[in-house]
């Protein structure tokens, strides 16, 4: 004889688990793309906040020289100072290059002892790109920010202009970022 109460206490059919394990497959394919989309943002906002970092690091330490420090010198039949082989930085500009101008960051580091290097080669197996560019431009304006003065004429501010940009990564080029700054630059005679 059953009692009542033992066919009310049924178990999960071996269906049942099948059909719910399958659902569950399902869903977690379905978001196994959110995963690595999340892995590449992060690398990308990443490499976007070291771009930035770099930027501002080289504007404020070149809006700290005096006016007449050999970095940000225009020379004379000049209005803009680049790093060679730039022809031009917008309508106007006569150019003159200037080797500071040009990449001062590492060629190289190494990730394990964090040293770095400048060497046109790699200085060994375990040495990787340094996965970052830096240049930047030197202009001289009038004081209506709209006229290019020629060196050795007087100006009223230089423009400096720093852009970083990714050699390596997620998005290298695409998270290249400028950053300018007008500038009034104190006279290295009042030193």
């Amino acid at each position: 004889m059953k009692s009542p109460r033992r066919r009310l206490e049924r178990g999960l059919t071996l269906i049942e688990v099948a059909v719910a394990m399958t659902l569950l497959a399902f869903g977690l394919l379905a978001i196994a793309p959110l995963f690595a989309s999340s892995v590449k943002t992060n690398a990308s906002s990443n490499q976007l906040g070291n771009v930035n970092a770099l930027a501002g690091e080289k504007l404020e330490e070149l809006i700290g020289y005096p006016a007449t420090d050999r970095r940000l010198a225009i020379a004379d039949g000049t209005n803009a100072a680049a790093p060679p082989g730039v022809a031009t930085t917008g309508p106007g500009s006569i150019v003159a290059a200037n080797p500071r101008c040009a990449n001062d960051l590492p060629l190289w580091y190494e990730p394990e002892t964090g040293g770095f290097s400048f060497s046109p080669s790699s200085p060994g197996a375990e040495w990787r790109v340094f996965p970052y560019t830096r240049t930047y431009v030197v202009e001289q304006w009038a004081p209506d920010l709209a006229t290019r003065v020629v060196a050795p004429a007087t100006y009223s501010v230089k423009l400096v202009t720093v852009t970083v940009r990714p050699t390596e990564g997620p998005f290298p080029g695409l998270r290249a970022t400028t950053q300018s700054e007008y500038v009034r630059f104190r006279d290295a005679s009042a030193n």
